[in-house]
């Protein structure tokens, strides 16, 4: 296995951000950065990366893990089980307010005239009552509106 030096590091970092290095290659940039000295600046950030993924996760005990199976869960986890509940309720409450359509009761057509849209319900009452008055005026009112509703 070749070995990691300051003149050969940025290939195989180059090979292990690419996601191409082997086991072998990886264990030699951790002992690298483990061990190198001087490094320069633009190689600090790797350094605390692989410090980061030599470091250990803390095991449970087998008391916490115990406690954990019989669901005698701390106050301040069992607060943590709502996260979901108040989150999902944010969300609806986000869903009802911003994305139901606003309710403009001047954008509303109460009628089409022609093909003109009329928003006053007033208006639109008077120039229906005005052509029902019309209709039946001029006498016979069912041959009137038979003509109307079956016209083509």
């Amino acid at each position: 296995m070749k070995q990691v030096t300051s003149e050969n590091v940025l290939e195989y970092l180059g090979r292990y951000m690419d996601g191409e290095s082997t086991q072998e290659e990886l264990r030699a940039l951790k002992d690298y950065f483990a061990n190198a000295e001087d490094l320069p600046a633009e190689l600090a950030p790797y350094a605390q990366m692989f410090a980061v993924l030599e470091e250990k996760p803390e095991t449970p005990s087998v008391e916490a893990l115990n406690r954990f199976s019989e669901g005698q869960i701390p106050a301040a986890r069992r607060r943590l089980r709502l996260w979901p509940v108040w989150a999902a309720a944010c969300i609806a409450a986000f869903a009802v307010v911003f994305l139901t359509p606003p309710k403009h009761e001047e954008n509303m057509a109460i009628a089409y005239v022609d093909g003109k849209m009329l928003n006053n319900e007033t208006e639109a009452m008077q120039m229906g009552q005005e052509a029902l008055q019309e209709i039946f005026s001029n006498g016979d009112e069912e041959e009137q509106l038979t003509d109307l509703f079956n016209a083509q």
